[in-house]
């Protein structure tokens, strides 16, 4: 039986943990690609304070790190922002121009944060 293309928008930690979920369930099954904003494996968002503070380094918070990608048989591109999707092409394309086709897409992006437009939310501490 052929792999359907699964191509995954985000390596954050619910889109790795739905990919594990695939991984470890029917690995047959999928032929797995993730793409990545950030240069590198996905970390644990919620201890991002910690670093931030100096308390832990971002080593002590990835969850999967660039190895385990390809451990698992995942290709993943790091530090590639995905613009466009061809739905009818069946594929995606990062701002660098990567192109990847897919039988099945998952969108986990997460949320933009930003900051809420009232008085002294821009003041220095």
């Amino acid at each position: 039986m052929k792999k359907q293309k699964l191509v995954v928008v985000g390596n954050g930690m619910a889109g790795i943990r739905a990919v594990e979920r695939a991984a470890q369930a029917r690995a047959d099954l999928y032929d797995i690609t993730v793409f990545g904003a950030e240069p590198h494996g996905n970390y644990n968002r919620i201890l991002l304070s910690p670093v931030l503070a100096g308390e832990m380094t971002i080593q002590d918070i990835i969850l999967n790190p660039l190895g385990w990608y390809s451990d698992n048989g995942i290709r993943l591109h790091v530090g590639k922002m995905v613009t466009k999707i061809d739905r009818t092409a069946r594929k995606v394309i990062a701002e660098d121009g990567t192109e990847e086709e897919y039988d099945r897409l998952l969108l986990a992006t997460g949320s933009m944060p930003f900051i809420l437009p009232i008085p002294a939310a821009t003041c220095p501490a």
